[in-house]
């Protein structure tokens, strides 16, 4: 997870980005776009930007990656800790932390609220057993 790197135009929240947003929440938080370590050659470069808005995709980023795992609860909370932790594999990570990483990737935001989603991805799962 160290060596990946998203640019701001390459964000549709994957599970990987969602992962390396949750990294770099401190960041984020800060208004700072972690910078690419491969072209900058270390970690404290920014990069030269001359809009008065560099701050907006970091801060666009971090409210929704915080707004999507506040919608999961203590799930979301397990997320953050595991993956702040150093818990970077997805098969590593706890049942409720994987669950919680689903549900709050993807491009658009679920319509369903997270117990609503896990109760029907009980019943899918349920499902594809008898088949």
């Amino acid at each position: 997870m160290n060596d990946l790197w998203f640019a701001p135009s390459d964000v549709v929240y994957s599970r990987p980005q969602m992962q390396w947003g949750i990294l770099n929440l401190n960041s984020l938080e800060e208004g700072n776009w972690p910078p690419d370590h491969k072209e900058t050659g270390y970690v404290g470069s920014q990069g030269s930007r001359n809009t008065k808005t560099k701050f907006l995709p970091a801060a666009l980023f971090f409210a929704e990656i915080t707004f999507r795992l506040k919608t999961t609860g203590e799930a979301g909370e397990a997320l953050v800790d595991e993956v702040q932790s150093g818990i970077t594999d997805y098969e590593g990570l706890s049942g409720p932390a994987k669950r919680a990483l689903n549900y709050i990737s993807g491009f658009r935001r679920r319509k369903q609220t997270y117990s609503q989603w896990k109760r029907d991805a009980k019943k899918r799962h349920k499902y594809d057993e008898l088949k």
